[in-house]
């Protein structure tokens, strides 16, 4: 009877243990079932799905020191440097246009920058006009840029200059932000996707991958972009070739001062005006000696037709008063 109780308790100790081992085996399988269920539904954009995208952001905002310890807005040292682009548009006039574009070029190259964008345009062999035209865009280091358009402004005229400046430090930050949160939750799905078994989750789950690395590669093209904007300096440079400078210093306007500037004015005009004739007079020299020609011999020609003509006119005539004379001669003997 003994002998028959404690076999009867050892089976009970048995089933128990093995309940017991049978449920927590469950309730492992459960929670991976539900962390690969909420990747998934993160995914598809339901509500459940919370764990992954929580950790992701608090983990991402921990490091970027936006929360501290007591649950707080910490210390933002991100916004501590501001990203700033900086722009500059030059309005440039010159009387040496090839001598100012090397010596534009030759300080991009001195100052570490480089060159963009170079369009030069004028001078055709038809065109009346022989003034060019040049324009450049230049990226110049943040750091040199007064260097860089003092030197503009030493070997050419600038008449009209436009800077701007343009503070990308938020939208920086934001796109850093969202950057690291997926690089976080990528993670977090690499580790999912070791424990997932079935088929159809592993499809959710790569799926959602790629996703993530196409959203990062145009982050990060982004965020290069913003840096290099602010690293270097964008500097837009009209450059006209012209024979008379503007002046950029205006003076008081007098009356003196007006008769300065028209006198001067008209003996340009004059000065130019007799050039440009004696350009055109030498340049058609050869179409007026033809003219000359063609004109001489159509005198020539016209004076011959006339006294030709004017000789018949004087050959009839003369019958004519030959016998009015005679007639008169024998009136007057009658």
């Amino acid at each position: 009877m003994r002998k028959f109780k404690i076999v009867s308790i050892f089976t009970m100790v048995v089933l128990m243990v093995f309940v017991n081992t049978a449920c927590a085996s469950k309730g492992v399988k459960n929670d991976m079932a539900k962390s690969s269920y909420d990747a998934i539904q993160y995914e598809n954009g339901y509500e459940g799905a919370t764990e992954v995208r929580d950790e992701a952001k608090t983990e991402e905002a921990s490091d970027n020191g936006l929360i501290s310890t007591s649950g707080l807005i910490g210390n933002t040292e991100n916004l501590s440097m501001d990203k700033i682009i900086t722009t500059v548009d030059l309005e440039v006039e010159t009387e040496d246009f090839d001598n100012l574009i090397s010596t534009i070029k030759d300080e991009i190259i001195r100052l570490g920058g480089y060159d963009e964008k170079t369009e030069i345009s004028g001078r055709r062999y038809y065109s009346r006009s022989s003034s060019r035209y040049g324009y450049i865009v230049a990226r110049i280091p943040k750091e040199r840029l007064k260097e860089f358009v003092s030197a503009v402004k030493e070997n050419g005229n600038v008449y009209n200059e436009t800077s701007s400046s343009e503070n990308v430090t938020l939208q920086y930050v934001d796109t850093e932000s969202r950057k690291k949160s997926l690089e976080i939750e990528q993670e977090r799905l690499f580790g999912l996707l070791e424990k997932t078994e079935t088929l159809e989750d592993i499809v959710s789950l790569e799926s959602r991958l790629s996703s993530i690395r196409h959203e990062l590669q145009m982050l990060e093209t982004e965020l290069r972009t913003i840096d290099n904007k602010v690293d270097y300096s964008t500097v837009t440079i009209h450059i006209s070739e012209v024979e008379r400078l503007t002046p950029t210093t205006e003076e008081k306007e007098t009356v003196f001062t007006r008769i300065k500037v028209g006198f001067s004015d008209t003996i340009y005009d004059i000065s130019e005006g007799l050039k440009d004739f004696i350009v055109w007079f030498v340049v058609n020299l050869p179409y007026l000696i033809i003219w000359a020609l063609i004109i001489a011999l159509g005198v020539v020609v016209s004076r011959k037709f006339y006294k030709k003509i004017k000789g018949k006119k004087i050959s009839a005539k003369l019958p004519t008063e030959q016998a009015g004379v005679k007639i008169n001669k024998e009136e007057s003997d009658k």
